[in-house]
Parts: structure tokens; C-alpha cells; sequence
């Protein structure tokens, strides 16, 4: 209910002002009262304007009474046609007039500155009686309240006709944006889901020969391997419904993978999963590191007579959340950069983060490969 009395407040409510076609104006929220103060200032610039060319056609300086007229007539025409355009706006007159056609939106923006002329001259009446009932019979008068009233018209059209084209545009190029915006995020969860897709398929293969082969020999441990297979699965198959996981989700997924081989290599592999409490629920996108801890077996540790051993750590550092992947296995070149698995994560990243995640691959003493992503907290 707090949310929807902020929303509705006439602050939220105020229409654009036709002063905004000059881009120094929007540089301030639109609110009623900003409004009110920038009618003020179009209002005192046509008065200027108009006082300035009654000078220039009577060859005489104005008296400080015409001063004084020039600013208030100036000012209630002014306001009075604020006040039609947004009563207008209230009762929905405009929107049903923008949606008309030329000639109706016309008509429109150009009677209600000649009602908002008149009421001015009439409210000037009342202060200054000026006679302006008079004026209304008055040939040579009418047709200065005329022309009077069909400049203002014409000023008025064209600020709103050049405002809402240029309110047009912005909202085609905000359109485009969150089009492309959207295709880069489609793109982004094909590229996802198609990474999900890939389990490895001599990971799966070279499983169920392993259960096959244990079944005979070491029941029991073929149960265990199958059993953490499944529980691998499974988490595999979730991470590819959803859009956003936990590292501490990832963090199971990733040690449910490595007990798997852990079965399969026997001593030949050693893990560690340890994530800082505080960053459990930290979400990141499902099986973002999984790459990252394939990559670190598959070129690491199989091709080490030995084995080795995996470290996936993760803690915060410096304002951002740090991800290490550490193995002992036969390490990188100096100059690599990974390959298609760490590419495609790269590429992830950066669709996910921007320039904001990073992805760096360093040596790990004595031997083999550290892979250290960085996100932002």
C-alpha cells in the first residue's frame, strides 16, 4: 500500500512541460511544481517578447504601468493555459486528441491558447480594468487578441510537436536497445543451455563402464559411484530449468562430480570444496564454474601419472567475490588462455557482468593451474 500512495503521488503525475525541448530544462524531475515554475518563466519570456515588439512598433519606451501589464497579462495567459492543458490531460482530452487525426490534434492545441488568451486578458481586466470588454468589439483590438492568441498557438504546436518526435525517437531507440538487450540475453541462455547440455560425454561414458565393470567386483562401490552419479544428474538437470542458482548450490554440484571421479580415479584424486559462509547464498548463474573444475581434471590431473589434487575455494577480496580453482595436475603453457570450455565461460561472463567479472589463469607452485574468477559482490 506504501508503494502504490508513493507511485500516485501528483509529483509522478506531472506532464512534460513544452520549456523541455531545450535539454537544459530536463535536466530537473518533472514535478507539478517544477511545472508551475517553468510556465512562470515561459510565460515572463513571451511577455518580454511581446512588450519588446510593441516598442519597436510605437518608437516609445513603456511606462512602468505597461511594465506592470505586460508581466501579468503575460503571466495569466500563461497559467491559464497551463491550467486547460492539464485539465485537459486530467479528463483525457488530450490523449483522445493525439489519437485523432492531424486535423482534430490541431484543433486541439490551438483553441485551448486562445480560451487561455482571453481568460488572461480577462483576469487582467479584473486587476488593471482595462477595458477589455471593449477590446472584444473593438475590430482593431479583436484582431490583435487574435493574433495574439494564434502566435502563442503556433510557439505552443510546434514546442509540442517537436517534443513529442523527439519523446518518439527516444522511445524507438529504448525500444531497440531492449530488443537487443533481450537477444543478448537469449543468446546468452542458448549458450547457457547448451553448456548444460554438454555433459562430458566420455564423463558419462567412461561412468557407466565404471559401474558396469564394479558391479562384479566391488558391489557396493559401484552403488556408491552410481548413487553420486545420480545425485549429479539430477543437480545437472535442475541448474538447467533455472536462471540463477546459489555458489553454495554449485559448490554440491561441483563436489557431487568430483566424488564421482574421486571413485573412479581412487587415489589418484584428492578435493576440497570451501566456501566462505557469508557468500552460500550467493547467486550466480547455474554451472557457471563447472567448466572451470573440468577443465582442471581432464587437462590437469588424467593426464598426470600421479593424479593430484582440486581445490574449488571461494571468499570475497577487495569488494568482489573470488572463485580459485586450484589443481597440482601438468599445468598450462605459459601463454594459454584456456581452451573451449574457458572461452565459452569468458564469453559467459561477459554477457553476464559486463566488464564488472573477470577470468585469469595462473600457475599454481609446485606444479599445475590456478583459474580465478572474479564477480562482483
Amino acid at each position: 500500500m506504501r508503494a502504490m500512495n508513493a507511485a500516485s503521488r501528483p509529483e509522478d503525475c506531472a506532464r512534460p512541460h513544452p520549456l523541455e525541448i531545450i535539454p537544459f530544462f530536463r535536466r530537473f524531475r518533472a514535478t507539478r511544481a517544477r511545472n508551475l515554475f517553468y510556465t512562470f518563466i515561459w510565460s515572463s519570456v513571451l511577455g518580454i517578447t511581446f512588450m519588446l515588439a510593441n516598442v519597436a512598433m510605437s518608437a516609445k519606451l513603456p511606462t512602468v504601468r505597461a511594465l506592470a501589464l505586460f508581466a501579468v497579462i503575460s503571466n495569466l495567459i500563461g497559467f491559464a493555459i497551463h491550467a486547460l492543458y492539464s485539465a485537459g490531460q486530467l479528463f483525457g482530452l488530450e490523449q483522445r486528441a493525439k489519437r485523432s487525426n492531424f486535423a482534430v490534434k490541431t484543433a486541439y492545441f490551438s483553441i485551448i491558447p486562445i480560451i487561455g488568451v482571453i481568460a488572461g486578458m480577462q483576469g487582467a481586466d479584473w486587476i488593471f480594468h482595462i477595458g477589455f470588454s471593449g477590446w472584444l468589439v473593438t475590430p482593431e483590438w479583436l484582431m490583435s487578441i487574435v493574433a495574439t492568441s494564434v502566435v502563442i498557438s503556433l510557439v505552443l504546436s510546434t514546442l509540442f510537436y517537436l517534443r513529442e518526435r523527439e519523446a518518439r525517437a527516444q522511445a524507438d531507440v529504448a525500444r531497440e536497445r531492449e530488443i537487443a538487450e533481450r537477444l543478448q540475453r537469449d543468446a546468452v541462455a542458448a549458450n547457457l543451455r547448451a553448456l548444460q547440455a554438454q555433459i562430458e560425454p566420455h564423463f558419462l561414458f567412461n561412468t557407466l563402464a565404471n559401474v558396469s565393470t564394479l558391479i562384479d567386483r566391488d558391489a557396493p562401490q559401484a552403488k556408491r559411484m552410481l548413487e553420486r552419479f545420480i545425485h549429479f544428474l539430477r543437480g545437472s538437470l535442475a541448474a538447467t530449468r533455472t536462471e540463477r542458482t546459489t555458489l553454495g548450490a554449485e559448490g554440491e554440484l561441483i563436489a557431487s562430480y568430483l566424488d564421482v571421479l574421486r571413485v573412479r580415479m581412487g587415489p589418484r584424486l584428492e578435493y576440497a570444496v570451501d566456501i566462505e559462509p557469508s557468500l552460500v547464498d550467493f547467486a550466480i548463474a547455474p554451472m557457471l564454474l563447472q567448466p572451470v573444475v573440468e577443465n582442471a581434471i581432464r587437462h590437469g590431473l588424467e593426464a598426470k601419472v600421479e593424479g593430484g589434487r582440486v581445490d574449488f575455494r571461494a571468499r570475497r577480496e577487495s569488494g568482489s567475490v573470488c572463485i580459485d580453482v586450484r589443481d597440482t595436475g601438468v599445468g598450462f603453457a605459459a601463454t594459454t588462455t584456456g581452451g573451449v570450455g574457458l572461452t565459452n565461460l569468458r564469453d559467459r561472463l561477459r554477457g553476464l557482468y559486463g566488464e564488472a567479472a573477470t577470468l585469469c589463469i595462473g600457475e599454481n607452485h609446485p606444479s599445475g593451474t590456478v583459474v580465478t574468477v572474479r564477480l562482483p559482490a
